[in-house]
């Protein structure tokens, strides 16, 4: 099946000029978000920018191809879409700028930001979604059961930064986390940024829980949310997208399906497919499990969820993966209040698992529909 590598090599003598942005190219902008950028790309202290092929010279002047950029991301293969893309006609003089890359411990944030300037009529701005600190999976666990937090809120306002410091349209995007953010700083910018918005794409985001959708009757930026899934989806269908929900193929299985680098494309689009019963089933799932617990149960779990994490005083999903065994032993001697908030809550989502569901949730376009229910799974 091709993929974003198989695009390039398709698209790559092709201006922005000749044809404009697409899904695909936006993909890729997300994707290059996860690279460290420090030193390279000014944020916004500075008015310098510098293209892709002065950043890819210089990123690779300061690191070897092989940099890890994380325990749980795709190193070889995002570092690999800067090899590829620095020298192309269509993305090389593409001007980068605006880096944010924010950790906030006692706020318990993890932000980062980067735009480009494709020609002086478009600024797409991409976002992060999660890296390899353990603090931003922390912020995972709290945008499971809250909104807003806090980079939800750094990102309306990395926004707003930004149109000020441009003309003509903007297109938001992320992965993962990154794409929630996308998706609530287009809803959450200033009116007149708003306008601005032509296109969001929320690449295997979680969406909200409902409501929140509710709220936003009326709310312009709506119509122009695209939430991309890979068919078989699991952190995209944790709660409800706002806006379009568009699956596609993935050469991948199960959790795996996460990884962009195994989406299908044909052309300048994604394969379409159909959502999996999976995918649908574990939505429902999710959301029937968190409605029926209490504000201070969803906080004395996302606590004890990241008490397991820290136990050994690492900060980084890296530093745990170094010395496993030490985080198991460490993981084992948690105190009980800690490890009866987790099997409680474990218990809970096995309990609503096999309970009767007289109906199950389907997405379409942020609303749902329903089917005749399925028979519960007796594995």
């Amino acid at each position: 099946m091709t993929n974003m590598y198989d695009y390039i090599k398709w698209r790559a003598d092709i201006t922005f000029d000749e044809v404009g942005i697409n899904e695909v190219d936006s993909l890729i902008f997300t994707e290059l978000s996860y690279i460290p950028f420090e030193d390279i790309v000014s944020d916004f202290s500075s008015d310098e920018k510098m293209t892709i092929s002065e950043i890819g010279k210089k990123f690779f002047e300061m690191h070897d191809e092989n940099i890890s950029i994380g325990a749980i991301i795709p190193s070889k293969e995002i570092v690999g879409l800067l090899k590829a893309v620095m020298d192309t006609p269509r993305f090389k003089d593409v001007k980068a700028w605006g880096y944010v890359n924010d950790i906030d411990l006692k706020n318990q944030c993890q932000f980062c930001a980067i735009c480009f300037d494709i020609g002086d009529k478009l600024t797409y701005v991409a976002y992060r979604g999660t890296d390899d600190t353990l603090i931003g999976w922390k912020e995972n666990f709290n945008m499971a059961f809250f909104t807003p937090i806090p980079s939800q809120k750094y990102g309306a306002e990395y926004l707003n930064r930004v149109a000020q410091r441009t003309k003509g349209k903007l297109f938001l995007g992320g992965h993962s986390k990154g794409g929630n953010l996308a998706v609530y700083s287009a809803l959450f910018a200033a009116e007149k940024v708003k306008k601005r918005i032509d296109c969001v794409h929320s690449f295997d985001g979680p969406g909200f829980q409902e409501d929140f959708i509710k709220s936003l009757e009326g709310n312009p930026a709506v119509s122009k949310i695209i939430t991309i899934v890979p068919e078989n989806s699991t952190v995209g269908m944790i709660f409800d997208a706002v806006g379009e929900l568009k699956p596609i193929k993935s050469s991948q299985k199960g959790l795996r399906q996460h990884d962009a680098f195994s989406w299908g494309i044909m052309g300048s689009k994604f394969i379409p497919a159909s959502l999996g019963k999976g995918a649908r089933d574990f939505h429902d799932l999710l959301k029937k499990w968190v409605k029926k617990m209490t504000r201070e149960e969803k906080i004395d779990l996302v606590e004890a969820l990241y008490k397991i994490f820290t136990v050994t005083d690492a900060t980084t999903l890296t530093e745990i993966s170094a010395d496993k065994m030490k985080f198991v032993l460490a993981m084992l001697k948690a105190d009980e209040k800690t490890k009866k908030t987790i099997i409680n809550g474990v218990k809970n989502l096995i309990k609503e698992k096999y309970s009767k569901r007289p109906q199950l949730a389907v997405l379409k376009h942020g609303e749902h529909e329903t089917e005749k229910a399925d028979k519960p799974d007796k594995k």
